[in-house]
């Protein structure tokens, strides 16, 4: 029996066989660089967002959009502490909650950007907070108590020049007060103790002071005007909701003017700042982020709280 062997034929079906094999192989040494490629790019992709989320930058596209809302609090930092932080780049701050409270630590390069009007001047490392009639006005949390005064004194004046005044005088009188802070964490503590709790529970908010003692007086103002007839109605902000200051001025404009003096007593509650309680939020925001303060806000809130202005006026 003859066998023909075409061995032509033969080699090119082998040869056909190792092409398909090679491209096979090619395919899926393409199929596993792309798979490769993708889970990489996957991985850096989900690294480049968790670094977003740490970082949290303020870019600014979002922060002169409609829907971003300022917070309350602004740092002023130099803006090298983040440099060489890709997710970073272009960024003019960043924000983070301390305490409860939304802060925005904004680069000092970016101060004339933003817009804001900062009281006094934004300088680095100082933290500054919302005026309470201003959102795009923020007082430095150093001076905010006193710059809050001054504002009032000079609110007061306004209200005596307004209604035609010819004398008045504004008195500051406060509260001795007494903070029991070692005292409230001691009962805290026992209490604990009682209920089966650590010794070591803190105090909250409410129990961090107590005020007690009389009061003092602390100075006088007094100013003289040309006095007037024609009383008009001033623009109230501090003393907006006071009943005393919108009486006085409602008998002098509309009754029948025969008022010739008052005095009233204005509780420093009705036009405080702020409140004990976001003073003490404050406190523990500043002290989270390491920057100084040179002294507790909350202590200044309540004195504030505690003490009520005198106001003389003579017509």
């Amino acid at each position: 029996m003859k066998i023909n062997i075409d061995f032509k034929k033969g080699a090119t079906a082998v040869s056909g066989a190792l092409q398909k094999t090679s491209e096979l192989t090619k395919k899926v040494s393409n199929d596993v660089q792309q798979k490769t490629k993708d889970l990489s790019e996957k991985m850096k992709d989900e690294n480049y967002q968790k670094r977003l989320k740490k970082y949290n930058p303020l870019f600014p596209e979002k922060y002169f959009s409609e829907d971003f809302n300022l917070p309350n609090m602004i740092e002023i930092v130099d803006d090298a502490v983040r440099n060489g932080i890709d997710v970073c780049e272009g960024a003019i701050g960043w924000i983070s909650n301390q305490n409860g409270i939304e802060i925005l630590h904004l680069y000092d390069e970016a101060i004339k950007e933003s817009g804001i009007n900062f009281i006094p001047a934004a300088t680095c490392d100082a933290v500054y907070y919302v005026d309470k009639f201003d959102r795009n006005r923020f007082i430095q949390t150093d001076c905010i108590f006193s710059k809050a005064h001054e504002e009032r004194l000079a609110e007061l004046k306004n209200i005596a020049y307004s209604l035609g005044a010819k004398k008045c005088s504004i008195e500051l009188s406060e509260s001795n007060m007494e903070t029991e802070l070692s005292k409230a964490k001691k009962e805290t503590s026992l209490k604990g103790i009682v209920n089966g709790a650590s010794a070591s529970s803190g105090a909250g908010y409410e129990n961090s002071s107590s005020v007690a003692g009389s009061s003092h007086r602390l100075g006088k103002i007094e100013v003289e005007f040309e006095g007037s007839n024609n009383p008009k109605a001033p623009e109230l902000k501090w003393f907006a909701h006071d009943d005393t200051i919108k009486n006085l001025i409602k008998m002098k404009t509309e009754k029948e003017n025969s008022i010739k003096s008052e005095t009233l007593v204005l509780e420093g509650a009705v036009s405080a700042t702020m409140s004990q309680k976001t003073a003490f939020a404050i406190d523990g925001a500043i002290s989270k982020i390491g920057s100084k303060s040179k002294g507790s806000m909350e202590k200044q809130a309540t004195k504030e709280i505690h003490s009520k202005l005198i106001f003389v006026v003579e017509f």
